[in-house]
């Protein structure tokens, strides 16, 4: 599947989404739904998500240059932690309101099922789009969670419209309210967290460090790893940095060769390797080092160069 195909598919469920996500607000506000105006809000972030993956797809092909050498996939990080963070704002907003339609129930117009069962319609075809170009894209997978989520959203919005259509049980709008929210606390949570991370530079939790290190130490003519670092442009998009002790310079290519295939078991696909022959120093003033580090790849430098 080419960039193209994914983003015509992600710029059509956008238009969707959006489009309905709008009427779905408007029609809230006049059957004063509260169920209605939580699944518009959700569907709201779906659209932002999908204009996120959108926007790195596009970016992907064209925006690169000698000073944004990594392209601008951070900003996709960026704009998933306001997601995050406008999610959590959501669920906040709709608990506020629940507590106060369970302490003051009011009357809800029975039209909100029709707009639900629009809005369930408009989730499944905007979820069978994306589920035929997910394959091997994180972004349009990330995308189709979001939707996934959002059509469990609309199902709960129709069981609260036949609840107040043929037995005027008008608490189920705040009861169905606050379920959709707990069901988007996980996903906001998830999405903060990850965000985060990738903002501090922290490796996925996917990957072992440590385990990596072992792997390196273990192939032949290696005496020696450290400074290894691995972080997230984006997710799905993994960096290792690593400097290697060699004894001799003359297996550099294969050193290379195999190390780049160990990261790539890991999932790290973009890899940046200095060898180092015994005896070589690093600088102290590396400011990635901490003092345990810097001692003991000196001591050890030390004593292999009075060998």
């Amino acid at each position: 599947m080419g960039r193209e195909n994914s983003i015509k598919a992600l710029g059509f469920s956008l238009l969707l989404i959006f489009g309905f996500a709008s009427v779905e607000f408007i029609g809230g506000i006049v059957t004063n739904s509260l169920a209605l105006l939580s699944d518009a809000g959700h569907m709201i972030t779906d659209a932002v998500s999908l204009f996120i993956a959108l926007l790195a797809q596009f970016l992907a092909i064209k925006v690169r240059n000698n000073r944004m050498t990594y392209g601008l996939y951070r900003l996709e990080v960026l704009a998933a932690l306001i997601n995050g963070v406008f999610l959590l704002g959501l669920i906040g907003y709709i608990f506020l309101e629940a507590i106060h339609r369970f302490e003051h129930s009011e009357p809800v117009k029975p039209e909100m099922l029709y707009i639900a069962v629009i809005g369930l319609i408009v989730n499944l075809v905007v979820g069978y789009i994306l589920l035929k170009h997910s394959e091997g894209n994180i972004n349009v997978k990330a995308a189709l969670l979001h939707v996934a989520t959002d059509t469990l959203g609309s199902v709960a919005a129709i069981v609260a419209g036949i609840a107040i259509t043929f037995w005027h049980f008008y608490l189920a709008d705040p009861i169905l309210s606050v379920t959709m929210a707990l069901l988007i606390l996980p996903s906001a949570y998830s999405v903060i967290k990850e965000t985060v991370n990738v903002l501090l530079e922290i490796a996925p939790s996917y990957i072992d460090t440590e385990e990596l290190e072992s792997e390196f130490r273990k192939l032949h003519g290696v005496k020696d790893v450290h400074d290894l670092h691995v972080w997230s442009i984006t997710p799905g998009t993994e960096i290792l940095t690593v400097h290697i002790v060699i004894e001799d310079a003359s297996i550099c290519n294969d050193i290379l060769k195999e190390v780049d295939e160990i990261a790539h078991r890991f999932g790290i696909k973009h890899t940046t390797v200095q060898l180092e022959r015994e005896g070589y120093i690093c600088t102290q003033s590396c400011p990635l080092l901490t003092s345990k580090e810097l001692k003991i790849h000196h001591s050890h430098h030390h004593h292999d160069h009075r060998h």
